[in-house]
């Protein structure tokens, strides 16, 4: 930070919330105003900036507050007196994976302007110049990481400050030593990256300096997707001898999937694509290393080199990568499919079953599962029910629209969730006009209702709640049977009792009636006929014998269905 005085920002979200430092800034108007923004996004929110004075004598921070908004004060802050750690100390520690990763967050605003990566930052003394003419940005990505450390430490954020400073100067340095000295290898556009390799293998064997070579290469590369084609050229033209070969495939690997974890460099290696289920049909492809998708055939070219050598497992680091953006783009609240519903139903479907199948430890299954359950959860919200209802025929067809949702969705809250909207849909009185008075023959009515609760009999509800549907079906099958008569009209007549107690229980086993009271109804019925005396002669004719059978036969059936359903 600029002089002895600095301005922290304190937030909290709401009552339950602990107070958190959320920013520094060197101008106190600016502190300000950044603290009226954030108390305005929430209602419930506090907000709190404090000026931070360095006592040289004392050789520590004092605070007073200058602002304070929102439902709460702060109490006073306990002062952090521990010794503030960083976990790089020297410029190589800051080349390390993590360390590059915490360069690309905190500077993904400047690294995507100037379609560059940390790799090549750490490397190129040009982009560094470039970075310390930009203004501010380096001082607020210093901020921002001393921040974040000092909310999880007992050292406050100053001496994280002076700590960073102190290292980016060291590397900075380094860069700029290394550049004048000629220490940093050369990479000619036109160079073979196999002799090149091979070379700095043989002579150090340092990925200091085989990195540094690349990035001196994709200096002549001005975005993002003509950088990915030159890496990929190199991850095609790899030095014959094995040990020097594993040595250029790993740091190709590393370039490629520090592009990729930009949004601009995934953009520039999928191409445009019309929705994020596009986006993820691609992804998908590419963490599958399948390179002849249809999927694919709209990609730039480099997605599909990029598939092939995933195919080939030569870029583990790529796939990782690949794997950590499907997983926050299925997090993400936008929809796969805007345009329609049904759509975005499919699509998650075949996007799930494709992904659990090559599930592994880069891309493991109970993410995937809980990334998964929260789209689910997003496609019950009530507009989105609307959406999918909408233009449908009648109650019998909402119905059907919402019994097909159930298999698409993953999480049994959401399971619980859509059997509440099926039993308030079969519950209106536009699902009892259809069934009860409909336009439709009774049995059909009774064989819609009998199919419907087979398939939530077999769906993934949770216990309670499919017994409590397959119930609310048979209920409704009762209202017709009752307004109809159905029943009474197969026992009518001067047909033979046998031949009756056939016909109900024909009814019964064969999808015409709903397992429960009303299949109960047609076997006590079949049951009264069979054993009537009338039914107990004919029986005992000769030609009754094998109705006998047969009648036995469906009330085992019928035993097994209602088992099954209980």
């Amino acid at each position: 930070m600029a002089g002895d005085v600095h301005y922290e920002v304190f937030f909290k979200k709401n009552r339950k919330a602990s107070w958190a430092l959320h920013e520094a800034r060197d101008d106190r108007d600016q502190a300000i105003r950044l603290a009226h923004s954030l108390v305005a996004k929430q209602k419930d929110a506090s907000v709190r900036v404090t000026k931070e004075t360095f006592d040289q004598e004392h050789r520590k921070f004092r605070s007073v507050p200058v602002f304070e908004r929102g439902a709460e004060t702060m109490g006073a802050e306990k002062e952090k007196t521990g010794e503030a750690r960083l976990p790089c100390l020297t410029p190589d520690d800051l080349a390390k994976p993590h360390a590059r990763d915490t360069i690309r967050r905190v500077l993904t605003g400047w690294l995507e302007r100037v379609q560059a990566i940390p790799m090549e930052l750490l490397h190129r003394p040009d982009l560094v110049e470039s970075l310390e003419a930009s203004g501010t940005e380096l001082q607020h990505a210093v901020q921002k990481v001393a921040i974040a450390s000092a909310s999880d430490s007992d050292a406050g954020v100053h001496g994280y400050v002076k700590q960073l400073n102190e290292l980016v100067q060291k590397s900075l340095a380094r860069i700029y030593k290394d550049g004048r000295d000629n220490r940093l290898p050369e990479y000619p556009k036109k160079a073979d990256f196999a002799e090149i390799a091979g070379e700095i293998h043989k002579r150090d064997r340092r990925a200091y300096s085989l990195r540094a070579a690349m990035a001196d290469r994709l200096r002549h590369e001005k975005k993002y997707g003509d950088k990915l084609e030159a890496l990929l050229d190199m991850g095609d033209n790899l030095p014959a001898d094995e040990d020097a070969r594993s040595f250029a495939l790993d740091e190709v690997d590393s370039y490629i999937a520090e592009v990729i974890a930009f949004d601009a460099g995934r953009e520039a290696l999928l191409g445009k694509c019309k929705d994020l289920g596009e986006t993820l049909e691609r992804l998908a492809c590419l963490f599958d290393g399948d390179h002849s998708a249809d999927a694919l055939n709209l990609a730039p070219s480099a997605a599909k080199r990029l598939a092939r050598k995933i195919k080939g497992k030569e870029f583990p680091a790529c796939r990782a990568t690949i794997a950590g953006c499907i997983l926050k783009d299925l997090e993400r609240p936008k929809r796969l499919r805007p345009s329609s519903v049904r759509d975005e139903v499919r699509l998650a479907r075949d996007l799930a079953s494709r992904l659990v199948i090559c599930a592994d430890s880069t891309l493991p299954a109970d993410a995937l599962i809980k990334a998964f359950a929260s789209r689910s959860a997003r496609l019950l919200q009530p507009e989105i029910i609307d959406e999918l209802l909408r233009h449908s025929r009648g109650a019998d067809e909402e119905l059907d629209r919402l019994i097909a949702l159930e298999e698409n969705l993953v999480g049994e809250s959401n399971k619980q969730k859509l059997a509440g909207y099926i039993r308030s849909t079969l519950g209106s009185n536009q699902a009892d006009a259809w069934y009860v008075r409909g336009d439709a023959k009774p049995l059909e009515r009774l064989a819609k209702l009998t199919s419907q609760q087979a398939k939530v009999l077999k769906g993934g509800y949770p216990e309670r709640d499919k017994l409590e549907l397959a119930a609310s079906f048979d209920a409704m099958g009762m209202k017709v049977v009752d307004d109809s008569k159905i029943l009474n009209m197969v026992e009518g007549g001067d047909r033979p009792a046998l031949d009756k107690a056939t016909g109900l229980l024909r009814l019964a086993t064969g999808g015409a009636l709903p397992i429960g009271k009303c299949s109960a109804d047609a076997q006590a019925r079949a049951l009264r006929h069979l054993k009537s005396a009338v039914g107990l002669s004919e029986a005992q004719a000769e030609d009754g014998r094998p109705k006998l059978r047969q009648i036995q036969g469906m009330l085992q059936e019928l035993t097994i269905l209602q088992t099954k359903s209980a």
